[in-house]
């Protein structure tokens, strides 16, 4: 019975590409050798045909030598990193990676994800706030720091969005937990980066109501409403009456009357009830 034990070897995906042995970051060659290890372990575990990896590595314009070029490059990651020939296996016409969970930081980020799924069904909002800070303070920015091509730039954009989600969901708890003014920096920033995200304009209108900060929370409404007609100039829509709407009496609370009437109206008829939805939901937690 082989006493064999792994090399303690660390990948990080989230952000520029990083293997660490202990405390030693390893070389890891040039970009194609990156996109390849990047690839593999954007999905581990999973069999990566070469014909995958090539465009992983070129886009749309591999050369004639690509696949070798791919096949040089998982030998030459293999002689670098440590126990390298365990780590990439060869599968049929392909590759894959068979990485630890708990070092990977993708693995690592999904498990914090699930657990605080875990624990929001369970009613534990202050265990659901911490499993969402452990994952994403994995976070380092794009996959290959935004340098990866087409192929890897799509998988970015889909760990991206899970981020986002996680973030707001974060928000959402602690605004349920009492927090307000303190948010409000945070959600600013979140909105200038993602102006067209609907969940985070809701959240900061609540926390600007609720740290006393009426007129600007009456102020968000209008430039949500100003947002709307510039995206669907001269769109139609038939005009619901919010007064038959359970969110009237939350957005009441927050503007003058006739404010809150001319806004409700105008975001009704531009068909924006996504966002209502989201601020009415806020208002009630």
């Amino acid at each position: 019975m082989s006493d064999h034990r792994p090399a303690d070897v660390h990948f990080a995906v989230l952000g520029s590409l990083e293997v660490r042995a202990g405390d030693t970051r390893i070389r890891l060659g040039g970009p194609i050798s990156e996109r390849v290890l990047a690839t593999l372990l954007l999905d581990p575990g999973r069999v990566m045909p070469i014909g995958r990896l090539v465009e992983a590595a070129w886009d749309d314009e591999p050369p004639a030598t690509a696949a070798h070029q791919v096949r040089k490059a998982v030998a030459d990651l293999r002689q670098r990193i440590p126990d390298g020939g365990r780590l990439i296996v060869t599968e049929g016409a392909g590759y894959r990676v068979a990485v630890a969970p708990e070092r990977l930081d993708l693995s690592l980020f999904a498990l914090r994800l699930r657990q605080a799924r875990a624990a929001l069904d369970a009613g534990r909002p202050l265990d659901v706030a911490r499993e969402l800070r452990a994952a994403l303070d994995l976070w380092r920015g794009p996959v290959l720091s935004g340098s990866g091509g087409t192929a890897i730039a799509s998988a970015s954009a889909v760990l991206e969005e899970r981020r986002l989600a996680a973030v707001e969901q974060l928000i959402e708890i602690r605004l349920a937990l009492g927090e307000s003014g303190e948010l409000v920096g945070d959600l600013r920033g979140l909105i200038a980066a993602h102006p067209l995200r609907e969940a985070p304009r809701g959240q900061l209108m609540l926390a600007l109501y609720r740290s006393g900060r009426q007129a600007e929370a009456l102020a968000e409404f209008g430039r949500v409403r100003d947002l709307l007609v510039a995206l669907t100039p001269g769109l139609e829509a038939p005009t619901v009456s919010p007064l038959h709407n359970e969110g009237w009496v939350a957005v009441r609370a927050m503007v003058p009357a006739k404010e809150a009437q001319r806004i409700m109206d105008d975001l009704y008829e531009l068909g924006a009830r996504a966002i209502l939805t989201t601020a009415i939901h806020a208002c009630r937690l």
